[in-house]
C-alpha cells in the first residue's frame, strides 16, 4: 500500500479525523511553547521555572480533590440534562474547595508561619492558588461537556487559545521584569479560556435545584469514592518529582527538571490526550453495542506503539545536545534529565490513553489501588537516589524504573477489562 493510500484512508477514518481535530490545536499550542521557550529562558531565571513547577505541582494535586473527579462522569449519562447537572455539581464543589484552600493557606502562612518548611509560602502569589484551582475545576468540567457533545473543534480552539495567551503574557511580563510573570500568565491563560468555553455553554444553561444536584451526585458517587484516590495517587506520582527535587536538592535543580519536563512531554500532550479522549468515547459506544472493546483496544495499542517509538528514540539520542543549542549551555543538565524521562514517557504514551477502560468498566477501585502503589514506589525511588547517592539523576532513574513496571501492569489489566468485566 502506497503512502498516498494510507493518507487517503486516514482522511476517511472517523477515529483519525477526531484525533487529528483534537491534536491540531494542541500541536499549534505546543509549537508556541517551543518557539517561546528559548526567549523565556533568557527572560527568566532557572529558579523562576523551578517556582512555576512547584506552584503547578501543589495546585494540580489539590485540584484533583476540587471536582471529586465528577468531570469523568459527564460523558456517561444518556441524557444531556444529567450531564449539565454534573457540571453544576462540579462548579459547586470547586467553589467550596477554593474557599477551604484559601483558609488553609492563610493559617499556614500568617498564623503557623510555615514559610521555612514550604517555599511557596514566602511569596504573595500563593494566595492566587485557590483561584487557579477553582478555574481548573471549571475548565475541566466544561472540557468534558464538549467531549460529550463531540465538539472537538471547540476543545481544540480553547486549548490553543489558553497556551497562546499564557505564552504572550509570559513574554510581556518577562520584558517588564515581573518575577512572578510565569505564574500570573498561567492564571490569565486559563481564565480567558473559561470565558471562551462559557460563551456557548450558558446559552442553553439550566439552573437545577440542590436536590437534583445531590441526586446526580449520589448516582455517580463512585467517582469521588474511588477515582479521587486513584487520580490523586496518579497526580502525586507525577508531581512528586518536582516537590521532592525542591525539598531534597534545590530550586535550581527543580528548574532544570521543569524545563526538561516542559519540552519532553510535548508528544504526550499533543497526541495521547487527543487519542485518549476519542478512544474513551468510541470505547463507550462499542461496549454498548458489542459488550466489549477489545478490537478497538488492539488497534489503538498498535497505533500508539508505532507513533511513540521513533519520537522517543530521537529524544533519547539528541536531547542533551538540543537543550544546550536552543536554551544555552547552562541548560545541558535539563537535556540529561530529558533523556531519562524519554524512556518513561514512551511507556506512558502507550498506557495512558488506554487507561480509560478502567473508568468505563467501573474498575475504579482497582485502578485506585494500582495508582496508589505507583505513587508510593515512585516516592521510594526518589528518596533512595537522594539518601544513598545524593543525586537527582539517580533519583530520576529509580523513579523511571518503578513507573515503567506499573505502566506495564496498567496495560495488562486494561486489556483484560477491554475483553470482559
Amino acid at each position: 500500500m502506497s503512502l498516498f493510500n494510507i493518507f487517503e484512508r486516514a482522511k476517511t477514518n472517523v477515529f483519525f479525523k477526531n484525533v487529528a481535530t483534537l491534536a491540531s490545536g494542541t500541536i499549534i499550542s505546543q509549537l508556541v511553547v517551543i518557539a517561546s521557550s528559548p526567549l523565556l529562558t533568557r527572560l527568566y531565571t532557572v529558579e523562576s521555572f523551578g517556582l512555576l513547577s512547584l506552584f503547578t505541582s501543589y495546585v494540580v494535586i489539590f485540584a484533583v480533590i476540587s471536582t471529586g473527579r465528577y468531570e469523568l462522569a459527564v460523558p456517561l449519562p444518556t441524557k444531556d440534562v444529567d450531564g449539565r447537572k454534573i457540571i453544576q455539581l462540579i462548579f459547586g464543589i470547586g467553589f467550596i474547595s477554593a474557599i477551604a484552600y484559601f483558609i488553609l493557606i492563610f493559617i499556614s502562612k500568617e498564623i503557623l508561619q510555615l514559610q521555612t518548611h514550604f517555599e511557596l509560602l514566602n511569596h504573595w502569589w500563593i494566595y492566587l492558588a485557590p483561584l487557579y484551582i477553582f478555574f481548573i475545576a471549571l475548565y475541566s468540567g466544561l472540557g468534558y461537556w464538549y467531549q460529550r457533545k463531540k465538539n472537538y473543534k471547540k476543545i481544540t480552539l480553547v486549548n490553543a487559545f489558553q497556551v497562546i495567551i499564557t505564552a504572550v503574557c509570559s513574554i510581556v511580563f518577562g520584558f517588564l521584569k515581573i518575577e512572578s510573570g510565569l505564574i500570573l500568565s498561567l492564571i490569565l491563560g486559563i481564565l480567558f479560556s473559561i470565558f471562551y468555553f462559557l460563551k456557548e455553554y450558558v446559552k442553553e444553561n439550566q439552573i437545577f435545584s440542590l436536590q437534583q444536584v445531590k441526586e446526580i451526585g449520589r448516582e455517580f458517587i463512585s467517582f469521588p469514592k474511588y477515582m479521587t484516590v486513584s487520580d490523586l495517587s496518579l497526580t502525586a506520582s507525577q508531581q512528586i518529582i518536582p516537590i521532592s527535587f525542591e525539598h531534597f536538592f534545590s530550586t535550581t535543580v527543580l528548574g532544570f527538571y521543569s524545563m526538561a519536563s516542559r519540552m519532553i512531554r510535548i508528544p504526550n500532550i499533543v497526541i495521547t490526550n487527543a487519542i485518549g479522549n476519542v478512544f474513551r468515547n468510541d470505547a463507550i459506544d462499542e461496549i454498548r453495542s458489542k459488550g466489549n472493546c477489545k478490537d478497538l483496544y488492539k488497534s489503538t495499542f498498535k497505533k500508539l506503539i508505532l507513533m511513540s517509538f521513533p519520537i522517543y528514540l530521537l529524544v533519547f539520542l539528541l536531547s542533551p545536545m538540543l537543550f544546550s543549542f536552543f536554551f544555552g549551555e547552562e541548560w545541558f543538565t535539563a537535556g540529561v534529565y530529558a533523556r531519562i524521562l524519554s524512556i518513561l514517557l514512551f511507556f506512558e504514551f502507550v498506557a495512558s490513553p488506554l487507561n480509560s477502560v478502567f473508568y468505563i468498566r467501573e474498575k475504579k477501585k482497582q485502578f485506585a489501588r494500582l495508582q496508589f502503589l505507583n505513587a508510593i514506589f515512585g516516592a521510594l525511588g526518589l528518596y533512595c537516589g537522594f539518601y544513598f547517592w545524593n543525586s537527582a539523576i539517580v533519583s530520576l532513574m529509580f523513579f523511571t524504573g518503578f513507573s515503567i513496571i506499573f505502566n506495564l501492569i496498567f496495560l495488562y489489566f486494561s486489556f483484560k477489562y477491554s475483553e470482559h468485566v
